[in-house]
């Protein structure tokens, strides 16, 4: 009787642990945006720090580019981003970040450090604008 019982438990537990582990769960859509907005803006860092003007212009609406690239006149970048929420919104995802930056201009070094909102539009997840702090402007350099 303790034998039958025990092979019960043994079958309930092994159609129990077979049931949890063979469905994968797919992401929403708005995970998989979210995913794409954190990696390019991830991607357009790497391209400023590195000065590939060919990534930073595949990942930045034309309109907005100058923004970014003319600020390349460093000899090198470290920027560290931190980012807070990403919100959908119609046509723009919006990745907000605290965000700080190490430049050397000339033998000099530069710090700062900010807020700001990275605007992409959702279609072609372009960067088109920044709102706040601009982590691609060196104010402090004179």
């Amino acid at each position: 009787m303790k034998i039958k019982k025990l092979y019960i438990i043994l079958l309930a537990a092994m159609f129990a642990a077979s049931g949890c582990g063979g469905k994968s769960i797919k992401p929403s859509a708005d995970s998989l945006v979210t995913t794409e907005a954190l990696r390019v803006t991830n991607v357009i860092k790497d391209a400023y720090e590195g000065k590939d003007v060919r990534i930073l212009r595949e990942n930045i609406s034309p309109e907005f580019e100058k923004n970014v690239t003319e600020g390349l006149f460093f000899e090198k970048a470290e920027l560290l981003f931190a980012p807070r929420i990403v919100k959908i919104a119609g046509p723009d995802v919006r990745v907000n970040l605290n965000w700080q930056g190490t430049w050397t201009i000339k033998g000099k070094t530069i710090k700062n450090r900010g807020v700001a909102t990275f605007v992409f539009q959702q279609r072609t997840m372009k960067l088109t604008g920044i709102e706040g702090d601009n982590p691609f402007l060196i104010i402090a350099y004179e």
